[in-house]
């Protein structure tokens, strides 16, 4: 099994290379922008999904706007470095690569993010337990870039 470690440096310096992550203006409305916006998503599923069935397959649009929402905060907080990147992973591995101690997992950010692809190009769906078993990570890195876009913010 490939080394998580070494995978995200590949993945980073892959990115890099082929100008992938590439340098943008740093818009402070747009940040705290796509921070609302990813805050107001997670409002809204959170309060219909205590009436999903554990049986249904509507979880796959509970964790569609989980994954979202974390995309967006990742996309809000790379902006503060004027970074953007052409495709999730790129995101992903710039975020990881360069805060460690953010303690977000690469390995968790690269499953959810195939699972969003076998959702949107596969047609996958999902169940209560699918989403049981990401839910706790999910909250974790949501709640720990929510943090962080928040300290910055402040910052300024």
């Amino acid at each position: 099994m490939k080394n998580t470690i070494d995978d995200l440096k590949q993945t980073y310096k892959l990115c890099l290379s082929t100008g992938n992550i590439k340098e943008t203006i740093i818009d402070d409305e747009l940040i705290k922008s796509l921070k609302l916006v990813a805050e107001k998503g997670l409002e809204f599923i959170n309060s219909v999904s205590k009436d999903i069935p554990k049986d249904s397959t509507s979880w796959t649009f509970v964790f569609r706007e989980h994954y979202e929402s974390l995309r967006g905060l990742i996309e809000a907080y790379i902006l503060f470095d004027g970074i953007e990147a052409d495709s999730h992973q790129c995101k992903n591995a710039y975020l990881c690569f360069k805060y460690p101690r953010l303690e977000l997992n690469w390995e968790f950010l690269e499953t959810i993010r195939l699972i969003r692809n076998a959702i949107n190009y596969r047609g996958k769906l999902l169940k209560y337990d699918d989403w049981k078993g990401l839910k706790l990570q999910f909250d974790l890195h949501i709640s720990a870039l929510k943090k962080e876009i928040e300290k910055k913010i402040n910052q300024k």
